[in-house]
């Protein structure tokens, strides 16, 4: 009788037990199917470039068969989480997510939850989170393209997507990306389209509405200065969203900018003068004020028309190539147009 007693008790276990990893592991009952996806890969070690999160060298076009509706899912990308996030992560088949969780944007801090799995940063995932997490899909961006080849090879039962944008090719590398992630999440597809068809919409109204518009682009950071010009990090200001350039003999095309100093300022003498906080973007302290207070830079025509604008930082810097962002990449700009 003893032993029969203990036997249920055990069986009893093994049922509570079994229940709670079910509860704590949730079964992704989305049906998983092929789908083909063209993307652009960085292939070798991490570099200076891919570490800015835009990559201005040759990139590599791919093919590869996906599966549809993943169960876990690390993404370290915030364009990417940004996109999903606006279509609802409720409707996807997502049931495990990881990303870093060091420098998330506030408007997606809900994500900072322990239900999310921190998964390393932006630049360099954690191997051993990784192991844990055993995912069904991996999302990179520019910052961690590097780790591309490490990644196939350790996780070859994994989907790899680098969802990285290249210098110059804004619009192409949202709709190629938006297009993806439709792909592989086919449950929020519709909502994916009717957003990015109404985003570029706006940022053609955009276009038409800032043509002849002469702007500055600088980068603030600390006390130091740097330049983008029209075919640098930022060239969507100019290419997408149709600003001239205000110095005209710049060939800036790098992703870290050239660094200035107040006087290439005075001396290009710019209409529209957009100041973008890096130490902001990164979780540091703001020097727009000092820069704005600046003698130099009161005295041109952007600062005595008052015609100098600070962009979002996050929406520029971090998590650049999202809905939400580049809505607020609009906004800032509709703002600037509003103000001329």
């Amino acid at each position: 009788m003893k032993k029969y007693i203990f036997v249920l008790i055990f069986m009893g276990l093994i049922g509570v037990l079994a229940a709670c990893t079910a509860q704590d592991n949730p079964t992704n009952t989305f049906e998983r199917e092929e789908v083909v996806l063209t993307f652009k890969v960085t292939s070798g070690a991490l570099t200076n470039e891919a570490q800015t999160g835009w990559t201005g060298g040759s990139r590599v076009d791919v093919t590869k068969v996906f599966k549809t509706n993943p169960g876990a899912v690390a993404i370290f990308a915030y364009d990417v989480l940004d996109i999903l996030d606006t279509v609802g992560f409720e409707h996807t088949s997502i049931v495990e997510l990881g990303v870093p969780k060091n420098n998330l944007p506030v408007y997606l801090n809900k994500y900072a939850t322990s239900d999310v799995k921190n998964v390393g940063t932006l630049f360099i995932p954690d191997w051993d989170a990784l192991d844990l997490f055993m995912p069904d899909l991996i999302i990179i961006g520019g910052r961690s393209a590097g780790a591309y080849d490490r990644l196939a090879a350790d996780y070859p039962y994994a989907d790899i997507l680098d969802v990285s944008f290249v210098i110059g090719e804004y619009e192409e590398g949202l709709t190629r990306n938006a297009n993806n992630i439709a792909k592989i999440f086919p449950s929020v597809a519709d909502k994916i389209e009717v957003e990015l068809n109404d985003i570029l919409e706006e940022m053609s109204t955009i276009k038409t509405s800032a043509q002849n518009l002469e702007a500055l682009f600088i980068m603030v950071n600390g006390e130091a200065l740097s330049f983008y010009g029209p075919h640098g990090r930022f060239a969507a200001l100019y290419d997408e969203f149709g600003f001239t350039a205000a110095d005209p003999l710049a060939e800036e095309g790098g992703s870290h900018g050239n660094v200035i100093g107040y006087e290439y300022v005075a001396s290009v003498n710019p209409a529209i003068l957009l100041l973008l906080d890096r130490g902001v973007a990164t979780g540091g302290s703001s020097s727009i004020d000092a820069v704005k207070a600046n003698q130099l830079i009161r005295n041109t025509e952007a600062g005595l028309n008052n015609r100098i604008f600070t962009l979002d930082p996050i929406a520029w810097y971090i998590s650049t190539g999202g809905f939400q962002s580049t809505r607020q990449m609009i906004n800032d700009l509709t703002t600037v147009i509003n103000g001329i």
